[in-house]
């Protein structure tokens, strides 16, 4: 290690002298840590960096692992084994997909790390480890930031000019094609945190029966929709006697997701889907108007529910329990 003392010079021998601070010049100890990471995250992270610089490969990547907690921990995923809580934080949309796998290739080497007996890690693993995690930090507490204040400039940026900032979704187009009348209703969305259904409900100030969901189950091997109050829960079995059939499944993750993907929906809307057959909750008819969804987080659509019959062409029967 290369040290310098910024204290006085003192002409005795070294030996002689006190302990005292020294800066260390070399090896570095890496880019200051953001002020924005919590304590516990940062705490995690700077010992990371400190097993480097003392030849500690093992000592580096066991950190790495309690960082990747630290970070769950501070967005209150708790109670839970890493494994379960790396997939709520995608789920609940704080990283994607492909942060998820860093952080899994990273917990499986801490747990080999942690192992006794376990091959010896080499020094560029963990240094390749320890960037990692810097980058995974740097997402979550720099760049989404970062991109939630550009996003809010950008938006007041678009009001100042005037300009569309409502975009049309190919649901509204949908609408207005077929001369229905109908009322857009925009609400604060954050990427980072999807709202359910019955959360958007109280954004907008309505009851959780008038805000519709669309659930997609299978009849054997044919897709279906559901159509149904955000807060209801759907009973398979009317819902399959609504199409005179035996049984029903609710549709797996993967099918969902296919779907949104080929209608390049950010959520799922009954009025998107008209190749499939749908059937409407028989009590949301009674309504004055109900709320669906445009296909894109942060705006819900509000119309005559006769007019969303008519356009989705559903049959209506108690499907909710």
């Amino acid at each position: 290690m290369l040290l310098e003392n910024r204290d006085e010079v003192d002409d005795r021998d070294p030996d002689d002298l006190p302990a005292r601070p020294a800066q260390v010049l070399w090896p570095p100890s890496g880019p200051p840590i953001r002020a924005e990471v919590p304590p516990v995250v940062r705490q995690e992270l700077t010992h990371a960096r400190a097993g480097l610089r003392s030849g500690s490969p093992t000592s580096a990547v066991l950190h790495v692992r309690r960082l990747l907690e630290a970070v769950c921990a501070d967005h209150g995923v708790t109670g839970r084994t890493l494994f379960h809580a790396l997939r709520e934080l995608r789920d609940g949309g704080l990283i994607d997909g492909w942060l998820l796998a860093w952080a899994e290739e990273l917990r499986e080497l801490g747990n080999e790390a942690a192992h006794v007996g376990a091959h010896p890690l080499a020094r560029p693993e963990a240094e390749e480890a320890v960037e990692l995690a810097e980058a995974f930090v740097d997402y979550l507490y720099r760049f989404s930031r970062t991109y939630q204040s550009f996003r809010r400039r950008r938006g007041s940026s678009k009001t100042r000019n005037n300009r569309n900032v409502l975009r049309d979704t190919p649901v509204m187009r949908i609408l207005r094609k077929s001369q229905v009348d109908f009322r857009a209703h925009p609400y604060p969305h954050d990427p980072a945190r999807v709202k359910s259904r019955t959360a958007v409900a109280d954004e907008l100030g309505i009851p959780p029966e008038r805000l519709l969901k669309a659930v997609i189950l299978y009849l054997g091997e044919h897709a279906v929709v559901a159509i149904a109050p955000s807060a209801g829960v759907i009973d398979e079995r009317a819902l399959a006697h609504a199409f005179g059939a035996t049984d029903a499944r609710v549709a797996r993750l993967a099918d969902v997701l296919r779907i949104g993907e080929t209608i390049a929906a950010d959520i799922l809307s009954p009025l998107a889907l008209p190749y499939l057959p749908s059937v409407l909750e028989e009590s949301a008819t009674a309504a004055a108007s109900v709320y669906v969804s445009s296909g894109r987080h942060g705006l819900e659509l509000e119309l005559d529910p006769a007019d969303l019959v008519r356009l989705t062409r559903a049959r209506t029967a108690p499907i909710v329990r």
